[in-house]
């Protein structure tokens, strides 16, 4: 029996020493055996298949040279945008994102510069994976070369290989515009793009873009194991927002429709027609998986609703519509009927391409309106910072402007939706945003603001000290520490009570100009009032004993020790 208590008390220690010598492995070596396994396994495909060239001869007879060089062009743009726009040769994982954002058609950069801009490394990688998967079957469809029976490469300008690599380029510069332009906004990302081009995809090569679907998240499975070979997991409690909240789900499908729409037009101007039932079961598939079906709200301080019947009803709509423009007959809808004005008939496929072109315009008006209606900025407390054109503030339960652009008659509890937390405004960007939310300051402690333009960056460090009480109310004290000048108080809670009497009086812990208190109150007012002693020292007030040991307060009288509260501490600056 004292076998297994001991096993257990070993087992800490056997997991410590475990970690160190996994951890002591330089990171290239699993890096190497990843590659190798890879190298491995493909070379027994090639062995195994024996292509003997057809695999380079099927992309040389779409690709000059077997290469997609439109999309690679395109691609090439957005990592351009991202190192020397918006500061990544310097920062590759920490570039400056919040001016090259779409917020209205008065900020030319931020609706120029969004359809390539990206908040992150991860954002950048994620969308250039896509877009090289998707982008090089949208383009193998298009081809370098007519695909007409009978027609030569250069006997016409658009039968030249090089202005069909300059058409597809211009069009991924096209959309990326067009998505900023006409999205729900504030948008940023190249995502839009490559909906698009996977709507383009999916008209031609339902199937293959089936495999594709399943693919980008190998490739982007194999990256990861390349860049973290391993990670060591623990339980704990997570504090984050809502992911699918902060994605530009609008901007996602009005790409999508795009995609397919121009594909639509371009297989029927080719005169082919595709398969219904592999389009609708691609368009599900990849609809689905793409998340197209979150339809959602916001309801303030964080929290949102989403309609999940909703928008699975409207994906299964879509799938319909698609199959219907791309495989829909000619006959014309009323067909059969006497009497009917032929000038009013058209064949099925076009009503259904005219009931898409609706939907492309209707949200792009949406889209036009809130641009319109940007945010003007401004409108924050008095001691906000200042870093050359923004405003960075804290407040608490203000109308969030980013969503409050437009009035609707009759909804205004939709659109006057209340927020708090650390807010970027700037009048000459159009731009009001919550950077962090009351909530994430609450979980983490501290947070940053970077903010800047073409050619410079400004980090202002938010930090939060606190204390928790007895009965699990808090007060707290909010610093902004920008890089160039004093760190500054701006905001202070109103008092924690704690949940409990000593001696016939309540505690409470209030914040102050330049520390906490220990306030003692008797019949809900205040006694006395002394500030929190440091650690390892005790003060008196309105005759109770505060001593303080480490994080914890406590108090004490007539030989009864209590511990009143906790001392809330941020984590440490990186």
């Amino acid at each position: 029996m004292s076998a297994i208590p001991s096993a257990l008390r070993s087992a800490p220690l056997a997991a410590t020493g475990l970690r160190a010598a996994i951890e002591a492995v330089p990171l290239w070596s699993w890096q190497l055996l990843l590659a190798a396994g890879i190298i491995v396994s493909v070379l027994t495909l090639y062995r195994t298949a024996r292509p003997n060239g057809r695999w380079g001869g099927r992309l040389r007879s779409r690709f000059v040279l077997g290469v997609p060089w439109g999309t690679v062009l395109g691609l090439g743009f957005v990592i351009c945008v991202y190192l020397f726009v918006q500061g990544g040769w310097g920062n590759l994982r920490d570039p400056v994102n919040l001016p090259f954002q779409a917020t209205s058609y008065a900020y030319p950069l931020g609706i120029l510069t969004a359809g390539f801009a990206h908040i992150g490394w991860s954002h950048l990688v994620g969308n250039l994976w896509a877009g090289l998967v998707y982008g090089s079957i949208a383009e193998f469809a298009w081809s370098h070369y007519p695909t007409e029976r009978g027609s030569e490469s250069f006997s016409s300008w658009r039968r030249n290989p090089f202005a069909r690599i300059g058409i597809v380029f211009g069009t991924i510069l096209g959309t990326g515009l067009l998505t900023a332009a006409f999205s729900w906004g504030p948008i940023i990302g190249f995502s839009g793009v490559t909906y698009a081009m996977a709507g383009f995809a999916l008209v031609f090569y339902p199937i293959t873009t089936i495999v594709a679907v399943v693919g980008w998240s190998q490739l982007w499975h194999v990256y990861s194991g390349f860049v973290s070979p391993y990670s060591v997991a623990e339980a704990g409690v997570s504090y984050d927002t809502v992911g699918w909240a902060s994605t530009a789900i609008q901007g996602h499908a009005f790409g999508f429709l795009l995609g397919v729409f121009a594909a639509a037009l371009l297989l029927r101007q080719r005169r082919r027609s595709g398969n219904p039932a592999r389009i609708w079961l691609a368009a599900m598939i990849y609809g689905i998986d793409a998340e197209l079906w979150r339809v959602y709200w916001f309801l303030g301080e964080g929290q949102y609703i989403q309609f999940k019947a909703v928008g699975t009803a409207l994906l299964f709509a879509l799938a319909g519509l698609i199959v219907a423009v791309v495989a829909g007959s000619d006959r014309s809808v009323f067909s059969g009927l006497p009497g009917l004005d032929r000038s009013l008939d058209a064949p099925r496929w076009e009503i259904a391409a005219s009931v898409l072109l609706a939907v492309l315009v209707t949200m792009s008006m949406v889209g036009v309106t809130l641009n319109l209606a940007a945010p003007a900025g401004g409108g924050l407390p008095d001691d906000a910072v200042e870093v050359e054109d923004y405003e960075i503030a804290y407040a608490e339960n203000v109308t969030n402007q980013q969503i409050a652009v437009v009035d609707l008659p009759f909804l205004t509890q939709a659109t006057q939706i209340r927020s708090s937390g650390v807010i970027v405004t700037s009048e000459k960007r159009h731009l009001w945003r919550v950077a962090i939310s009351k909530r994430a300051i609450e979980a983490r402690g501290s947070g940053r603001v970077l903010v800047g333009g073409v050619g410079w960056r400004s980090s202002v460090w938010v930090t939060r000290s606190g204390w928790s009480v007895v009965g699990g109310n808090s007060t707290y004290r909010l610093f902004l520490d920008p890089e160039d000048s004093e760190k500054r108080l701006v905001h202070t809670s109103s008092p924690a009570v704690a949940d409990l009497r000593l001696a016939n009086r309540t505690i409470a812990i209030r914040p102050a100009a330049d520390a906490f208190e220990v306030a003692i109150r008797r019949n809900d007012e205040t006694v006395d009032a002394v500030p929190i002693p440091e650690a390892g020292e005790n003060a008196t007030v309105g005759g109770i004993t505060i001593n303080r040991s480490g994080r914890d307060l406590y108090a004490s009288a007539d030989g009864t020790v209590i511990r009143v509260a906790n001392r809330q501490v941020p984590p440490t600056r990186r």
